[in-house]
């Protein structure tokens, strides 16, 4: 706590006397911080920034800290939106995931949230998790429809290097889902979701009218953020800077004066690539104008034999002046987007 208030003080200047839209407390479990923390945190963003009226201000937490006493602790706060990390109603799954928490703890933290009046609720789900059948997978999502929560976030399981799950997959012990069936788990869950009028809006993330995250969307449309504490990100237009992951390191870096970020300078090019990666994954796509007229990139002349590929096979459509991916397209968009990079200066 006391270094974070003291990054947050020092670099009060980052982001150029802009306004503040969100605040988002996420990475680790936030959700372990009493009120009185989450209060101080904010109390220091407005007293260091200037902040907009309804801002959106999110809290990530795991179902089994929302027990007990762990919901009046947040209402006790400015949060005005939760983001739940359910990840599966299968106790199975969440077993297997090492989650604390089992399906019960998830409906009590959902609709115990819904009777206090927070009515911004965001879930996250996982699918393409092994032994997770396409029935298992329909309930889940049928689960989280019938909790009437207006925002959900699905992602693909990812098997990284370094992680239990990466251990497990080198010694043979973890066989991933097919590509096929987390294909069928996306379309599923694309169409059952708009049945119930929760739409996609960006690959991972879906929401009733008016309850898209406005902070993950700042993400997307290039927006400035400042991130404070180990392993955050900032990034400022012109350069990328990123702390140091380690706690200790973080925090003897911050009360000795030390440097405890990295910083990358980011060229025209790396723009245009980040650009392109990110608006392919939303639903509105990218502005073949804006792809002129701030990088200098004739989308549909330059990459004209890629697109036309895409356009054929109905994975791409360009539509009043932009270029998106159709429901089929989002399961190969980090393919399409890199066909679309610019690889050298």
């Amino acid at each position: 706590m006391k270094a974070i208030l003291m990054e947050m003080k020092t670099r009060q200047t980052y982001l150029a006397g802009q306004k503040i839209d969100t605040i988002y407390f996420g990475g680790g479990t936030p959700s372990l911080l009493k009120a009185d923390e989450i209060n101080r945190l904010i109390d220091a963003v407005y007293d260091l920034f200037e902040v907009n009226d309804g801002v959106e201000i999110t809290l990530e937490a795991n179902p089994d800290d929302l027990l007990k006493d762990g919901l009046q602790n947040i209402r006790a706060t400015p949060v005005n939106r939760l983001s739940i990390g359910i990840q599966s109603f299968r106790d199975e799954d969440l077993k297997w995931m090492n989650r604390a928490h089992r399906s019960v703890d998830a409906d009590y933290a959902v609709k115990g949230a819904q009777d206090m009046g927070i009515e911004n609720i965001t879930v996250d789900l996982i699918y393409a998790i092994p032994g997770l059948s396409m029935l298992d997978w329909q309930r889940n999502v049928q689960r989280v429809i019938d909790m009437n929560v207006p925002h959900v976030s699905a992602y693909c399981l990812t098997i990284e290097d370094r992680t239990a799950f990466g251990n497990w997959y080198k010694k043979g012990q973890l066989v991933p889902a097919p590509d096929e069936m987390a294909g069928e788990h996306f379309l599923f869950l694309v169409e059952r979701l708009k049945e119930a009028e929760i739409f996609l809006y960006e690959v991972s993330n879906f929401s009733k009218k008016g309850f898209e995250s406005k902070h993950n969307s700042a993400y997307w449309e290039g927006a400035h953020y400042l991130g404070l504490g180990p392993s955050a990100h900032s990034y400022n237009g012109d350069s990328r800077s990123w702390n140091v992951a380690n706690n200790s390191r973080y925090m003897k870096g911050i009360f000795t004066h030390e440097e405890v970020s990295e910083t990358e300078q980011l060229d025209l090019r790396t723009r245009y690539n980040e650009w392109i990666m990110t608006g392919l994954r939303r639903a509105k796509g990218i502005s073949i104008e804006m792809a002129h007229s701030t990088f200098g990139v004739d989308l549909l002349t330059q990459f004209e034999q890629d697109l036309q590929a895409y356009l054929e096979q109905g994975d791409a459509v360009v539509e009043n002046g932009f270029l998106k991916l159709s429901t089929r397209g989002f399961l190969i968009a980090d393919r399409i987007a890199s066909d679309l990079f610019i690889l050298e200066s």
